[in-house]
């Protein structure tokens, strides 16, 4: 999927829950993982390792010099910051050895500081490209937590269309894939969609502009729990909650991938939920039927502008 249609998505899914498109820049920062070629796809959507992106964002972000666009003082800026974080690595990988969760850890913040500071003046040519259609606050980057938090899982929740992550390292190995969607399309045919530029445009066009994609009131009709049901009819067309939006969209993740233990897609959720500190239940049964609805919609605009490429 291409990194406009990325944005674009994000864009929608914080007018969702009633967040500012400030924090849609989180979206991209899974590309960070472009290099080395082997990290590629895999780094940036794995949940544990996005909490250091987040913060490496968040931290980035408030520095002058991101307002300002001054990519080379910026740089400047960080280089101490990330040669200290190199050491920090060095001096655990001594300590504790190359296999240890802190080494791993101060890895993970290094990487993230070190490659942010190299791919950020494309992630504002990204940004820019949108600007007409997703507005000038795009521009400006939140650095909100649970802003980030909905834009960056999107990227995975959504990448799944086009590409399978691996979402639950360290817990499970099974990738998210949507089997059913890739057995009603050409596949190669659909990758392609995001490679030509006029189809590509309409894409996003029809995503922005769908009367259904984004209701706040999607069908919950099977649900019979009787303290659900309360729920959601309490909240029926209010903004979704962004922390159970995260949470609807690991559990969907963990949903498409086959064989996972259910174990490993709580452990997801646990460590990302901490993380936004959240330290009471998160319930996400109506953010949940939305997803359902939207990735529902979703596939027939998808299939559908593919049939009339086709014809």
């Amino acid at each position: 999927m291409d990194l406009s249609t990325h944005l674009t998505l994000a864009a929608k899914l914080l007018d969702s829950c009633g967040l500012s498109r400030r924090a849609a820049i989180f979206a991209l920062l899974p590309e960070i993982d472009v290099e080395p070629a082997h990290f590629h796809r895999m780094f940036g959507n794995i949940l544990m390792y996005q909490t250091r992106l987040l913060d490496a964002g968040i931290e980035v972000f408030r520095h002058p010099e991101v307002a300002q666009r001054d990519f080379a003082a910026l740089r400047k800026r960080l280089a101490p910051v990330i040669q200290e974080l190199k050491e920090e690595h060095d001096r655990v990988v001594s300590e504790a050895g190359p296999t240890s969760f802190e080494a791993q850890d101060t890895f993970n913040r290094h990487y993230c500081y070190s490659r942010l500071a190299e791919e950020l003046p494309g992630f504002f040519a990204e940004l820019e490209k949108v600007r007409p259609v997703l507005g000038e606050e795009i521009l400006q980057p939140s650095t909100d937590r649970t802003e980030g938090a909905v834009a960056l899982v999107s990227h995975t929740y959504f990448v799944t269309y086009t590409f399978p992550p691996m979402p639950f390292i360290p817990f499970s190995p099974m990738a998210a894939q949507r089997i059913a969607f890739a057995d009603r399309i050409d596949y190669f045919e659909f990758k392609g969609l995001f490679w030509d530029a006029e189809r590509v445009a309409e894409l996003r066009r029809r995503l922005m502009e769908h009367p259904l994609l984004w209701t706040r009131t999607p069908d919950f009709s099977a649900e019979k729990d009787p303290v659900i049901l309360g729920r959601i009819r309490a909240a029926d067309g209010t903004p979704y909650a962004p922390q159970g939006l995260v949470k609807a969209m690991i559990e969907r993740l963990g949903e498409l991938a086959p064989g996972i233990d259910y174990d490993a897609v709580q452990k997801g959720i646990r460590w990302y939920l901490g993380y936004l500190g959240c330290v009471r239940v998160v319930h996400s049964d109506r953010e949940r039927y939305f997803l359902e609805h939207l990735d529902r919609h979703l596939e027939e605009t998808l299939i559908s502008l593919m049939d009339e490429a086709s014809r």
